[in-house]
């Protein structure tokens, strides 16, 4: 009952984020061969480039690929869209329940606190995995129609893998914030200025190697989009440390939501 709950009343922005990364991608993969048929003149204009603005989003020649146009052309703003999802979804499913004080109706139910967490977080993680394997499998789609060129659907894969990620990780931190802070402005000012920071601390460690240092602190350092065109690799082992430490985050906001009261 608290599942099928939180499954019902969190669909409306699940679709809404869905259909507008759906749409933009969908927009841009009828290019791609377009683009890919006057690779010569794209190479050309990627050069034009002021070189800090090709370290900046780390664009190589590399990216002269239909996959690698993608990157440079949906991912970078995907991964942008995966974060907001995932905090703002994060936010309905806990901190909402404590601005509105439904949480102490909750808890008058039959049920632990345990199993109320459990099953809140179950719904997050469903509509996470969904996101990303309906984005997946719409890419994937897109591909098989508008791409005549080689492509590797492997990378398009681990792109997506790459969004999992970011929300398992992004939204885990949400729902640590909602039981500690049970505010949403803190909440998710606090979570999303975490993101930006990693997000910008990776580009100006990308520009300039005097501080490319900051680039260990960021999440994106070990999930790099350039990097996994540049070279065709797909950092699984990186994706599944950070999913872990989500998974973790998570455990650690469980036993706090256990104990903690509720503020008034």
């Amino acid at each position: 009952m608290l599942l099928r709950k939180e499954l019902k009343f969190n669909y409306k922005p699940f679709l809404i984020w869905l259909i507008v990364l759906l749409f933009f991608s969908a927009m841009i993969a009828p290019f791609v061969d377009v683009i890919m048929e006057d690779a010569a003149s794209l190479q050309e204009f990627i050069k034009s480039f002021p070189k800090f603005m090709l370290k900046i989003f780390n664009i190589s020649e590399n990216f002269i690929t239909p996959e690698g146009f993608f990157s440079a052309k949906v991912m970078i703003m995907a991964e942008i869209f995966a974060a907001i999802f995932s905090v703002t979804l994060a936010a309905n499913v806990f901190v909402d329940e404590f601005e509105s004080k439904t949480i102490e109706y909750i808890l008058t139910k039959p049920y632990s606190r345990n199993k109320i967490f459990i099953k809140k977080a179950l719904a997050l993680f469903i509509y996470y995995t969904l996101f990303a394997v309906i984005f997946c499998v719409a890419v994937l789609w897109l591909f098989s129609i508008y791409v005549n060129y080689d492509y590797n659907p492997e990378i398009l894969a681990g792109f997506t893998l790459y969004l999992y990620v970011i929300e398992i990780f992004f939204g885990a931190l949400t729902i640590l914030f909602s039981v500690v802070f049970q505010k949403s402005f803190i909440t998710i000012s606090t979570v999303m200025g975490i993101f930006l920071i990693m997000y910008i601390g990776d580009m100006l460690g990308n520009v300039d190697e005097k501080y490319e240092w900051i680039r260990n602190l960021t999440l994106f350092k070990y999930i790099p989009l350039g990097d996994t065109i540049k070279y065709s690799k797909i950092y699984i082992e990186n994706s599944v440390i950070f999913i872990v430490v989500g998974i973790i985050i998570t455990i650690i906001a469980e036993k706090i939501f256990e104990k903690k009261d509720i503020l008034i």
